[in-house]
């Protein structure tokens, strides 16, 4: 509780395009207990994919709502839900008390979740809910962020037949991350990062550059906006303009946290 972890997980600090007021954006899922749930729920899957439809991949295993074990795995992805919601309160409020100050305001949506309309289930893999049945805590509008040197989108929207209700969840990655490393070989990690971060106050908290999460790892930001505009997935109300951000870094190389790991086991 209280943590980022690494990734592409980050903590974002900006202004509002239409205001100037200062706004601290957190990214992250349901950390470590999300994927314990998860690893669990998809072993119970499994179990009824051999007895309902072996022929099904083990991949694309499934638990039957209508039974004991989807109804509980439901609830326990309700909690993970609150967890995570909680998880990211824990560090706005770290900032807000350790720098004295109050907020104005505050809001969230999950992304990469999974929601329920009835009888219908929504496995929404890169988006983010629009339509407010999904959220039944709505707070506000939901966020889009596209890369540490670009605005977060802060965005509404109503469901239509080309958006099912939900708005994509970010930029997307153009690459994976080894094929994104392999691409930039030509320059010095340093050179990378000066070219894609300059005027901006990035930071690893490992104190090692990841150029994986660095922009040119990331799809067009202006394409991905011209698409939300041109299929009209959801409308921009204001944007976030970047300061700077904080991220794990590297975390193959010298990762705080895995040297606490090795101490203990010593």
């Amino acid at each position: 509780m209280g943590t980022q972890g690494d990734g592409n997980h980050f903590l974002f600090v900006g202004t509002s395009k239409n205001t100037g007021n200062t706004m601290l954006v957190t990214h992250h899922g349901s950390r470590a207990p999300g994927a314990a749930l998860y690893d669990k729920g998809m072993k119970v899957a499994n179990r009824f994919r051999q007895d309902i439809s072996p022929e099904t991949l083990k991949e694309n295993a499934w638990i039957p709502y209508d039974t004991e074990e989807g109804k509980a795995y439901w609830e326990a992805l309700q909690l993970i839900r609150q967890w995570t919601k909680e998880n990211h309160t824990s560090i706005h409020d770290a900032v807000l008390n350790t720098l004295k100050i109050e907020k104005e305001d505050r809001y969230w949506n999950e992304h990469n979740f999974v929601f329920k309309d009835g009888d219908l289930f929504y496995h929404a893999k890169g988006a983010t809910p629009l339509d407010d049945k999904f959220m039944p805590d709505i707070t506000g509008p939901r966020l889009i962020p596209l890369n540490m040197a670009e605005p977060v989108l802060i965005v509404q929207g109503k469901t239509n037949e080309r958006n099912l209700g939900f708005a994509p969840h970010g930029a997307g990655r153009n690459f994976s991350r080894s094929q994104h490393k392999k691409s930039m070989a030509h320059k010095t990690t340093e050179e990378i990062f000066e070219e894609e971060t300059a005027g901006l106050d990035i930071r690893f908290y490992s104190n090692e550059i990841d150029i994986s999460e660095l922009p040119s790892a990331y799809k067009s930001a202006k394409n991905v906006r011209a698409q939300i505009e041109e299929y009209g997935l959801c409308e921009v109300l204001d944007e976030v303009m970047p300061y700077g951000c904080i991220m794990a870094g590297d975390v193959e190389k010298n990762a705080p946290w895995k040297r606490k790991k090795k101490l203990r086991k010593a």
